[in-house]
């Protein structure tokens, strides 16, 4: 779960979930209002479990040879749990980090 790398508080899972969704401005810490930003490491991460959900999403479509209503609701399915689970990995720092 995300932590704020000033006052060492945990994030709420709203605020990480809402973190994710904009990993190129900082957002606030909300215990003690400084800004934080999301780690390159993490934005990484999140970059593979995206890859690795179309990943999923396309070779089950090609080896299970499974209908189009199926596979649409494999895809929703696998995306919503991604969606969720992300949260859970964030890591703040207090500097914006360069990705490469």
């Amino acid at each position: 779960m995300a932590v704020c790398q000033n006052c060492h508080q945990k994030w709420p899972y709203s605020k990480a979930f809402k973190r994710i969704m904009w990993f190129n401005s900082p957002m606030k810490c909300p215990h003690c209002g400084e800004k934080q930003y999301v780690t390159k490491n993490t934005r990484k991460r999140s970059a593979t479990l995206s890859g690795l959900v179309s990943f999923i999403i396309i070779f089950s479509g090609l080896f299970l040879e499974l209908s189009f209503t199926s596979l649409a609701i494999l895809a929703v399915a696998v995306f919503v749990i991604a969606i969720l689970v992300m949260p859970l990995g964030v890591k703040l720092s207090n500097e914006d980090e360069p990705l490469w």
